[in-house]
């Protein structure tokens, strides 16, 4: 059953916000999980819903694009190499050849690329290219580009080791492009077509690579005379002449007038030969990558080599820039089953049907499960390819909001009071102060997309790829987080990310500011929007900790919710939403994408905030809030309704055995004895959703956290949940120190 909306909350203008649910106690409620189990409410057993079977993705629409060259299928995997912490990339091809080009992003460690050093290949070679650095001066992310020889599906282990920078030398260029003789075209019906030749290659519109190896650019060019559609190519050209291209066309500018639908064949031409034909309807503030099926780049100057890289994936896990999965994905398990093998412009993927659904969605969590499978498979290729797809499809949500002024995502400082308008299958937008709107779009609108259920996107797939395409997904993604909240809200420029307003909810507010971190992480830290997205992460610290350190609050850890789940006292809300907020802080702890000053602030916001986690894994007695019962669906947060969270004044328990008490939950709480409701034996249950909480509550030493992880592995029934977390790794997080 649905629960008994209220009218539009303040600040909220969508015809489907992410309203405030007040549900009488004798209602059946329905709130979303999210990422936990289903969301339906409890019985009258306090027995949270069923957790949902993981789907299989839906099937794509099948145009009949014209036929172009396409490699091979993601090549059966090999048995990934036993864990290690080795600094290497394998790389195999379906073609084989000598000095085949290759690309990939790295990860890496902090510290162990001091700034001044790079990284040397064991076999052909390599540029290093340094996209991040750590706060102290070691390279944090960087595209590795190169050449080596690649007998035909056989992996090749190329070992990377520090060494100092070798003499600058000449750069492939733009000029070294132009000499290829390249030619490239996008049609798109009768708006007209944007072609490239010759001295066109002179002036990209952004250098994002550079280097012997391989140097990369954008370019874009109006298609016709329409004020909205624009074709992209992102070009990488590699010493020897072989040039790789990602081409899309967009259809989402900032604030030019009249955004609506526009529909034609969308035709893309390379080198004259004809590489993709489809017909297309581009909805408004959508884009969408050229190309079908396995083929996801065009090739010049020589076939596609089919190279497929795969990273060591205990090496990009340790070096915190992804959580600490602990699933173990076999090559045989049902996980590749559900997804994606082949890619179709607009099409679904592996993105939820209904973003805006209730129940579990593997899309959903810090990050999403082909992610996460590409980390517990070892770098299996159907994961890569998965990952690879989905950052594409990622296109088909109306979120593309590009400043036409700069073209380029949005800067928050441009921008303090412009909020989004409606018409963009965005839900939960809240008003500006000032009346600045987005025009507003006509026509059909694209798929929902709900931030509070939206999935990672992008991020991933720069991190393995390198491919600019794919961080500008991520810079849109925050960008769109922050245009469709009020601007009183966000603090304007600030781009504050608040649980307890009907744009976000708790669970929103960690998905978008997980969003925000990830974006802050991979933009290079020489572009201009590396400091507005680490600025508003400095705010978010700055409002958080004042919110409820510098001033006393409860002392629970429990951020104010959005949700009321009963009309009466005591205050009662989702314990997942909480735990989904409290993961995100610890994440965003381990990214480091804020101003050393601002540590302080953020140790102490989350000795604070760990509480509300940590809290509900105690002991036995009176006194505990016994482990056994810490993944309720609900938990009460405050005795009143009225408890006010702002002002710190409550009023508040006293203790999480008070609040245990207040629920009616049992006493005891010794270790060995089995967890209680839940779904403790699920992987994606409510215990699952609290994985990365407590987990990063151990890492980071909060008060009590190595005792109660203690308290939840040494439970008589901890085994079977455990045993899930292969097939269904989403919340298979674990402390690094244990």
């Amino acid at each position: 059953m649905t629960p008994f909306p209220t009218p539009t909350p303040q600040g909220t203008r969508s015809s489907r916000p992410s309203a405030r649910f007040i549900a009488l106690a004798v209602a059946v409620l329905s709130a979303c999980g999210g990422g936990g189990a289903s969301d339906a409410a409890p019985d009258s057993s306090g027995t949270p819903p069923a957790p949902t079977p993981a789907p299989s993705p839906s099937p794509s629409p099948s145009p009949s694009p014209s036929p172009s060259p396409s490699p091979s299928p993601a090549p059966t995997p090999a048995p990934a190499p036993a864990p290690s912490q080795n600094l290497q990339i394998d790389l195999v091809s379906a073609a084989g050849g000598t000095a085949l080009p290759y690309t990939v992003g790295q990860a890496l460690k902090q510290g162990q690329v001091p700034n001044g050093s790079v990284l040397s290949a064991s076999a052909g070679t390599m540029q290093f290219v340094v996209k991040n650095r750590w706060p102290d001066g070691s390279a944090k992310f960087a595209i590795l580009s190169g050449h080596t020889d690649l007998t035909a599906n056989t992996w090749k282990t190329i070992g990377l080791s520090v060494a100092s920078a070798p003499a600058a030398t000449a750069a492939v260029s733009t000029a070294d492009l132009k000499a290829t003789g390249v030619t490239a075209s996008v049609q798109f019906g009768s708006f007209g077509t944007a072609g490239w030749s010759a001295g066109d290659w002179d002036t990209p519109a952004q250098t994002v690579v550079s280097g012997p190896e391989m140097s990369a650019f954008t370019y874009r060019k109006a298609i016709g005379g329409d004020a909205h559609l624009v074709a992209w190519l992102e070009v990488r050209a590699y010493k020897g002449g072989r040039v790789e291209v990602m081409p899309w066309i967009e259809n989402g500018y900032l604030k030019v007038s009249a955004p609506t639908a526009k529909s034609g064949t969308a035709t893309f031409t390379l080198g004259g030969t004809q590489r993709f034909s489809q017909g297309l309807s581009l909805l408004n503030h959508q884009r969408a990558v050229l190309a079908s099926g396995t083929t996801l780049t065009h090739w010049h100057g020589g076939a596609d080599p089919q190279v497929t890289p795969r990273h060591n994936t205990a090496y990009l896990v340790g070096t915190r820039m992804v959580p600490n999965y602990r699933g173990n994905t076999s090559a045989s398990s049902t996980l590749f089953s559900r997804l994606v093998t082949s890619y179709t412009p607009l099409a679904q993927s592996n993105f939820q049907s209904d973003m805006g659904a209730t129940g579990y969605d593997p899309a959903i969590g810090l990050l999403p499960e082909w992610d996460v499978a590409y980390l517990t498979s070892g770098g299996d290729p159907r994961a890569l390819r998965a990952v690879l797809i989905n950052g594409y499809a990622a296109g088909r949500y109306g979120i593309h909001y590009r400043d036409e002024t700069t073209n380029r995502p949005l800067r928050f400082s441009s921008h303090p009071n412009l909020v989004m308008s409606d018409g963009s299958g965005v839900v939960g937008i809240g008003s500006s102060s000032t009346g600045a709107y987005t025009p507003t779009p006509s026509g059909t609108a694209p798929p929902v997309y709900d931030s509070p259920h939206h999935p990672s996107m992008g991020y991933m797939a720069y991190l393995l790829s390198g491919w600019n395409y794919y961080l500008e997904e991520a810079q849109l993604l925050a960008t769109a987080n922050y245009l469709k909240n009020s601007d009183n809200i966000r603090k304007f420029s600030k781009g504050v990310i608040e649980t307890a307003t009907g744009s976000n909810a708790t669970r929103g507010a960690a998905w978008a500011l997980r969003s925000l971190v990830q974006a802050a992480a991979i933009t290079p830290d020489e572009d201009a929007l590396h400091a507005e997205f680490v600025g508003s992460v400095n705010e978010n610290i700055n409002h958080y900790h004042g919110r409820y350190v510098a001033t006393a609050n409860n002392p629970l850890g429990i951020v104010e919710p959005y949700q009321h789940y009963t009309s009466s006292d005591p205050w009662s809300a989702a314990s997942w939403m909480d735990d989904f907020f409290t993961g995100a802080f610890g994440y965003l702890k381990e990214l480091q994408v804020y101003d050393s000053a601002q540590l302080s602030k953020l140790d102490a916001f989350l000795a604070w905030k760990y509480k509300a986690v940590v809290g509900r894994l105690g002991g036995s007695g009176d006194s505990e809030y016994s482990y056994r019962y810490a993944a309720q669906y609900t938990m009460n947060v405050a005795p009143s309704n009225a408890a006010n969270f702002v002002s710190g004044t409550g009023p508040w328990y006293s203790s999480w055995g008070a609040v245990a008490r207040s629920m009616g939950l049992g006493t005891s709480g010794n270790t060995g004895e089995p967890l209680e409701s839940g779904y403790p034996t699920s992987p994606v249950g409510y215990w699952g959703n609290m994985m990365p909480a407590i987990s990063y509550a151990v890492d980071h030493g909060a008060s009590g956290a190595a005792q109660a992880w203690s308290r939840i592995t040494s439970a008589s029934n901890w085994a079977e949940q455990l045993a899930g977390y292969n097939d269904q790794p989403v919340w298979s997080v674990q402390p690094r120190s244990r």
